[in-house]
């Protein structure tokens, strides 16, 4: 084999090694982990991200599978009653935080949670809904 197909060869097989290594780095940095919930009925709190420690509603949380629903059961001067909000429980890597997404984009937000543009956050292992 002549010194120039060795390089050329040699080449191929050094950028498709990158070019995996980096699949593999971006498929392991955005892995969701597992879902901290089973599907099912729960009651989950509200919070405001700016003041915490305010009281607020108690909620019903519908999950099944990746979808939930959450639904104010009375009338408040927070949320009117009904649904509040529904989407698909999506791991938003970047901030470590699980998110009501309704779009595959919202995984990949800039900013979520808190009084941002972005999704709102919640956390299905202390069962709170967070919100500005």
């Amino acid at each position: 084999m002549s010194t120039s197909r060795r390089n050329k060869t040699g080449y191929a097989i050094a950028s498709m090694m990158v070019m995996l290594a980096l699949a593999f780095a971006a498929s392991t940095a955005t892995a969701a982990p597992p879902l901290p919930i089973r599907s099912g009925l729960y009651t989950f709190k509200h919070k405001f991200a700016e003041q915490p420690d305010m009281p607020s509603l108690v909620l019903t949380a519908k999950i099944r599978g990746q979808h939930i629903v959450l639904i104010n059961r009375s009338v408040s001067d927070v949320f009117p009653k009904g649904v509040i909000a529904e989407g698909t429980l999506m791991w938003h890597a970047a901030s470590k935080q699980w998110i009501i997404g309704t779009d595959k984009a919202d995984r990949y937000a800039k900013d979520v949670g808190g009084c941002s543009a972005g999704p709102d956050v919640i956390d299905l292992r202390k069962r709170i809904y967070w919100t500005c």
